[in-house]
């Protein structure tokens, strides 16, 4: 035959091989078969596309990425869920189903319990891919106007990257018309990568240790952190800018344009996510400021839909609970001043500044040590759950609890944790040491949001380093605040970035009352503390405290908190 025929055949065949392997895809997501649908992906995503088609890459790789984190929230479900629990019983009778019927979906028993479960199980309602609309319709139905959405993935020694920004406002048909997608693919060495965040882990480790006896981060500790970041930031992220620079900033950074991207959804793979990529000032520079508002991350783009898709079975009232300090570890050291505050003082004031609204429901350490129950009750009953505390959040209650509890009404989680002294490092290591490796890996910074996600969680803060306790206070309080005046998470988070203190004060706890640390004299209790002077004022949170804080999920969202009072979102 001649070329133009030999060219001919091949360009069928890989149509045809891509078409085989879509069906495949739409039946193994219906049968939510996601190790049989990443098979696919991997080839539709990594391999028969790239620059040849960046809209089909950018969407296959937006899809393989979804399907991995329902596989790995499949087995996080699986691991943690209590043998008797409901869900999972049905859940087994349903795979029970499709392993010996042919055709289960014909069978009244199968249809029953799926129907039981998109009602009762939040987990099996976020399995459901195949329900979503496209791709297009989600960038546009569940995204603001003008928002970068930038796909983070290592797969074979590469990191590939798929980015597409929502259009401006305007008619739905014409906006469909106006999306363009970007895809590329960078050589890394995933040893090496794998080795740096090994070492940022071990880092953090001995920063924690280190806070047993000390009230502030280890500096030389902290700067080898900043410099493995500064490593995988030039390595990683800082070529995928320039991409992004080109592709969707046609006239510069510099230069105003309506068209150009004002927010920026992070969505890194499991293998990135222990990166601080929003603090990265590469990922900082694109936006004007101020802009550690305008960034945010998820697991993925149909997860990202699937959050204001399942609603509660029964919607509640706005409201908010607390839980601090619940073992009652936090004490006034000798060497600081012996009117600060203790976490539980601090949980007072915010009572009874009404921060919090529901004192009833709200617990310290002081009162009674919170068992599973109370918590779980905590949760129930509220629709934003704060808690301020020390070690990792799932020695106070464990992941298997929160596994089981259906969360679909809760739009905020904020986990304040990870400060540390003694008694609570040696809680903390004699909880941890009762846990499997495997329950270890599902509780990391990676698998707590992903489990609040897979039970109904709308959105989650939390700290994924160590934090010195004055700076959790204070950056506690800030951003508790900032949720009650009706404030977004992500704004929330950037008023605490924004904290300015005196060098001498950081380390130092807020004084009874909530005066800032340092004040002199009388004061007046009716009246507000004087705002500081400006002079010799510093950023509050060190450049380590501030990469320890993320947001995953619905950061963008208003709060609900200021609607009972009357107050007007912002």
């Amino acid at each position: 035959p001649e070329g133009g025929a030999e060219d001919s055949i091949q360009f069928s065949f890989e149509e045809l091989a891509k078409a085989t392997l879509c069906e495949a895809l739409q039946d193994a997501l219906a049968a939510r078969n996601f190790r049989a649908a990443r098979r696919a992906l991997q080839a539709l995503a990594l391999e028969a596309y790239g620059l040849r088609c960046p809209e089909a890459a950018f969407e296959f790789l937006a899809w393989l990425q979804s399907v991995e984190v329902c596989a790995r929230a499949e087995e996080v479900v699986e691991e943690l869920l209590p043998e008797g629990h409901s869900e999972r019983v049905h859940m087994h009778l349903l795979h029970e189903l499709e392993a010996r019927w042919p055709l289960p979906q014909s069978r009244s028993s199968y249809k029953a319990i799926k129907k039981r479960l998109l009602l009762e199980s939040p987990t099996f309602q976020r399995m459901q891919l195949g329900d979503l609309p496209p791709i297009a319709e989600i960038l546009q139905s569940s995204l603001p106007s003008l928002t970068l959405v930038v796909t983070l993935q290592v797969h074979n020694n590469y990191l590939y990257v798929g980015a597409v920004c929502t259009p401006p406002d305007g008619d739905s048909a014409q906006r469909l018309t106006q999306l363009e997608h970007m895809v590329t693919r960078i050589p890394v060495r995933e040893a090496e990568l794998n080795a740096c965040l090994h070492k940022l882990q071990e880092l953090n480790v001995s920063i924690e240790k280190e806070m047993i006896t000390s009230r502030q981060v280890d500096e030389a500790l902290a700067e080898q952190v900043g410099t493995l970041l500064a490593q995988a930031e030039a390595t990683l992220i800082q070529p995928v800018v320039q991409d992004l620079v080109c592709h969707f900033w046609q006239y510069g950074l510099n230069i105003e344009h309506p068209c150009n991207p004002k927010q920026i959804l992070l969505l890194p793979d499991s293998f990135l996510w222990g990166l601080p990529l929003e603090r990265f000032p590469s990922l900082v520079a694109l936006l004007p400021a101020p802009n550690l508002a305008s960034i945010a991350r998820d697991f993925s783009l149909h997860t990202l839909a699937q959050r204001s898709r399942t609603p509660p079975p029964i919607p509640q009232p706005a409201s908010s609970v607390l839980l601090t300090d619940a073992f009652n570890e936090d004490k006034v050291e000798a060497d600081e001043d012996p009117k600060s505050e203790t976490m539980c003082a601090v949980h007072r004031r915010l009572i009874e500044a009404k921060v919090i609204s529901k004192e009833e429901k709200s617990l310290h350490g002081q009162m009674l040590t919170a068992s599973p129950e109370d918590v779980k009750g905590m949760l129930t009953d509220s629709t934003m759950f704060f808690a301020l505390g020390f070690g990792r959040f799932f020695t106070t209650i464990s992941s298997n609890h929160i596994a089981a509890q259906d969360l679909r009404h809760l739009k905020l989680v904020a986990l304040f944790h990870r400060v540390q002294n003694d008694n609570a490092f040696r809680r903390q290591t004699k909880a941890e040491s009762m846990k499997s490796l495997r329950q270890l890996t599902m509780e990391n910074a990676y698998g707590t949001p992903l489990i609040a996600t897979f039970r109904g969680v709308h959105c989650t803060v939390l700290s994924i380093a160590p934090v010195p306790v004055a700076l959790s206070m204070r950056s506690f309080e800030t951003f508790a605040k900032a949720i009650q005046a009706g404030k977004s998470a992500a704004k929330a988070l950037e008023d605490v970035m924004g904290l300015q203190e005196k060098p001498e004060f950081r380390y130092s706890r807020t004084l009874e009352g909530g005066l800032p640390p340092g004040t002199t004299g009388p004061v007046d209790p009716k009246k507000p503390p004087p705002p500081p002077s400006p002079e010799g004022m510093e950023d509050l949170l060190p450049s380590h405290t501030r990469t320890a804080y993320m947001a995953v999920g619905l950061a963008w969202v208003p709060s609900e908190a200021a609607e009972g009072d009357g107050k007007k979102k912002k």
